[in-house]
């Protein structure tokens, strides 16, 4: 009895530590900021400091975060760095407070996150393109299905455009994040400069963001058909 009231006790402790764990993991996979110690002993540069922007797990205690830096010639930088998830701590910044780096990481890091997941959706289309290409070259040689090539054309056509546009939108990703990144610079100098660091979400980022998803919304159509033929996989999400 003695020793079965133990294992139950060992089950519940480990069930009540696997479920924090989890608990934890999905907390920060749904974080915008993270905060990560040691980060500055380890990058002295980081113009937000030991804010991060959460990336990608690749076991339950190992977690990729990502940096924004400037160059010394003033370009973006993305440190791609791997951390213990202990070392980790979620965190929901203010754009209303009064530290001018909390207010830029709050409204940087949903930006961040966009350009990492634009730059997945790059590497799939990339992938996709070399996919079609080849099953048109097929297609081309062939009596049966040559009445389809059309269909695949078009599909690279579209699949080009988008790589087009995704390539614009990223431009503009980086602009943001060179532009806030110098400003929080600026005002580490002299804080009457900048009194209010907003990032500069303007009409061109709205504009190439919504071409971008309507490229991709109407592309979807053209990988339906050659998904129906097995000749293509979805479009990234």
């Amino acid at each position: 009895m003695n020793l079965l009231l133990v294992l139950l006790a060992i089950g519940a402790i480990a069930y009540f530590f696997l479920s924090h764990h989890n608990r934890l993991i999905q907390t920060v996979r749904e974080s915008d900021v993270v905060i990560v110690e040691g980060a500055i002993d380890r990058y002295p540069n980081l113009p937000l400091g030991d804010f991060a922007v959460p990336n990608r797990f690749r076991s339950p205690d190992r977690i990729q975060v990502v940096f924004p830096m400037l160059s010394e010639l003033g370009d973006v930088e993305y440190i791609y760095s791997w951390h213990s998830l202990n070392s980790v701590t979620p965190v929901s910044l203010s754009r209303s407070h009064r530290q001018n780096k909390v207010r830029v990481m709050a409204e940087l890091a949903p930006v961040i996150k966009e350009h990492l997941r634009l730059e997945l959706d790059r590497a799939a289309l990339e992938n996709q393109l070399v996919k079609i290409n080849k099953i048109a070259e097929l297609v081309s040689v062939s009596d049966l299905y040559s009445s389809q090539l059309g269909t695949y054309e078009r599909a690279i056509d579209e699949t080009e455009k988008l790589i087009i546009k995704v390539e614009e939108l990223s431009r503009v990703y980086v602009r943001i994040v060179k532009e806030t990144l110098i400003g929080t610079r600026i005002a580490e100098f002299n804080p009457d400069l900048l009194l209010d660091l907003h990032v500069p979400l303007d009409e061109q980022y709205t504009r190439v963001k919504s071409e971008y998803q309507f490229m991709k919304d109407s592309a979807q159509a053209y990988y339906d058909l050659l998904k129906e033929s097995r000749g293509a996989t979805d479009l990234p999400s």
